[in-house]
């Protein structure tokens, strides 16, 4: 550990080497390398002289990638790839849900009330005995439609249904239409940062998050709705260090719109 620390990696690259080596090494007297004293008197001083940072300081306006899909055409007339990736998105920013669970979402989790809910079965990375899955809450918007989420899963659905070869909500618009990885989510949101004139070598995937929470409690949502809707656990303190960020603002359409999503979720 302490050469990865010479060689510049961060706190969180060497306490991910420090599980690594706990797992394939077991343990040395009863005891895991990695709650070794030596091992921890280490972690400590890395933790002090190189802290884990968060990988933004500000965010990007969600107006941006809202403007974007307002001027597309209406959900029946996209292309797979567009219908695919405006849903992703509405997901993303309405949900305020990480890559990983968007990927892990079944056919059968979707719950046709109103508002939607998706019962998440699968285990995720937050999942634990005392911690089960919360429900994705998706409220329509029928002020309009061609921004409303729950009608563009419901044209997803229906347009995938005679081709998915998966039981996994979100699936291949290219042949032979398997499930899709978290990784290709992550490309697609990516994709549409950079369509919306978002600096995508900045931004990735996983900073819809961080621009959903940061603009609901911007706009009064209160932060024990927004952990709900994240799934943060009410004594997190993960928003506070990682995701309340300024917004970069460079459009005006769309602030409005989410605000009323976010609200009503």
């Amino acid at each position: 550990m302490a050469k990865l620390f010479a060689e510049g990696l961060s706190y969180t690259s060497i306490n991910t080497a420090r599980s690594a080596l706990s797992t394939v090494l077991g343990p040395i007297d009863g005891i895991n390398i990695g709650n070794n004293a030596l091992v921890v008197r280490v972690m400590k001083g890395v933790n002090r002289l190189r802290p884990p940072l968060p990988r933004y300081t500000s965010t990007w306006d969600v107006g941006q990638v809202l403007e974007l899909f307002a001027a597309w055409p209406d959900n029946t007339k996209l292309s797979l790839k567009q219908l695919s990736l405006k849903l992703v998105g509405l997901l993303a920013l309405t949900s305020a849900q990480r890559v990983q669970t968007l990927a892990s979402i079944l056919i059968g989790d979707v719950i046709w009330n109103e508002p939607v809910q998706i019962v998440l079965s699968s285990r995720l990375k937050t999942t634990s005995a005392n911690r089960p899955n919360l429900p994705i809450i998706l409220a329509s918007f029928p002020s309009n439609s061609n921004l409303c989420v729950v009608k563009t899963l419901q044209t997803y659905i229906e347009r995938t249904k005679s081709i998915r070869t998966s039981n996994k909500l979100l699936i291949s618009y290219l042949s032979p239409h398997h499930a899709v990885t978290s990784q290709s989510i992550s490309r697609w949101l990516t994709s549409l940062l950079k369509e919306a004139g978002i600096d995508d070598s900045l931004f990735k995937g996983h900073s819809y998050r961080h621009a959903a929470t940061s603009f609901a409690k911007e706009k009064g949502v209160t932060v024990d709705v927004i952990f709900k809707q994240a799934g943060w656990s009410e004594k997190s303190k993960v928003f506070a260090k990682f995701y309340n960020k300024p917004i970069d603002s460079r459009a005006s359409f769309g602030s409005t719109i989410l605000s009323a999503i976010t609200s009503e979720t």
